[in-house]
């Protein structure tokens, strides 16, 4: 008689312990054995990640969408300067939204407040551009004289002409922001050039510090709302002097604690021989912010007229 035999028990599936050859997920730790963690959903970085290409392909697909991780990572950019951009650089990106979306939510909150608040530091009206020392005055110049040579009445064409060009500063000087990413990427190589980064990478670390400069103006936008509230605050923010001196010293000292967050200090050794390292370290952020003043006041404000100009004409 034929016996049966029992079925099969399952064979238990082991964990292999992970060895020193084994890639383990940058966000949980969890060794890995594809593409993304089965744990958390991390993908694992490979060189193709780095490619202009596929930034640029991302960078599409993340206009397109939302991300409700937005809200918390607009907190910890002002919470934590530099965290985010820290996390990006280390591979630990699922539990945050991309920085070009985050960016880009980020300059529609600053052209809310700042539309409502009327506080806008990228504004500049013609004047500004046709008589200020900018390096390309007699060249705006030129361009206004000959769109009103053939104009009836001169002294009138150029009143409509100012006060519809002042119109679209107030509102391009919000939109165009996104010129300083770009703008700054020379200065931020140059101040950090021995960190051997990919291309990209210094891309999204000035999309990330530019966003939390202009989230910090943002929260200044807000604030100088309470001077329609409390009157005698009023003139504290109608001093230009004073607001350009405070809006100066928010940007250097935000900056400073996003470098320490993002390129952390070396192991130097103690007393006078630390001081050097330390000094060149803290004037990091002054000479970014310094580059960020000359980029809006050339570059930045020549782009901005042409814009104007051509939708004004």
């Amino acid at each position: 008689m034929e016996t049966l035999s029992p079925p099969l028990a399952p064979a238990l599936v082991v964990p292999v312990p992970p060895t020193p050859e084994t890639p383990v997920c940058a966000s949980c730790h969890t060794p890995l054995a594809g593409p993304y963690c089965h744990a958390c959903g991390e993908k694992r970085l490979h060189r193709h990640d780095y490619a202009l290409k596929h930034f640029l392909e991302h960078t599409v697909d993340t206009v397109t969408h939302f991300d409700l991780r937005v809200l918390r990572d607009l907190w910890l950019q002002l919470r934590r300067p530099g965290f985010l951009a820290a996390e990006w650089l280390q591979g630990r990106r699922v539990a945050h939204a991309p920085p070009v979306q985050l960016f880009l939510i980020t300059n529609l909150l600053f052209y809310l407040v700042a539309s409502v608040s009327h506080f806008s530091p990228f504004e500049s009206k013609l004047t500004s551009h046709l008589h200020s020392t900018n390096g390309y005055r007699p060249f705006a110049n030129r361009l206004v004289l000959e769109h009103l040579r053939h104009m009836p009445n001169t002294h009138f064409q150029y009143t409509e002409f100012e006060r519809h060009f002042n119109a679209l500063a107030h509102s391009y000087s919000k939109s165009l922001v996104f010129l300083f990413i770009p703008l700054l990427l020379p200065p931020l190589w140059l101040l950090f050039w021995r960190q051997r980064r990919y291309f990209v990478e210094w891309i999204m670390v000035n999309t990330y510090l530019f966003a939390g400069i202009l989230l910090l103006y943002a929260v200044v936008a807000l604030v100088s709302l309470s001077a329609f509230v409390v009157p005698a605050l009023m003139p504290l923010f109608n001093n230009d002097g004073l607001i350009s001196l405070m809006m100066l010293l928010l940007t250097i000292g935000y900056t400073a604690l996003f470098f320490n967050h993002v390129f952390p200090l070396e192991p130097t050794p103690r007393g006078w021989r630390r001081m050097p390292a330390v000094a060149w370290r803290w004037s990091k952020p002054v000479l970014y912010t310094a580059a960020f003043v000359v980029a809006m006041i050339a570059p930045y404000r020549f782009a901005l007229f042409l814009v104007c100009y051509w939708a004004a004409s």
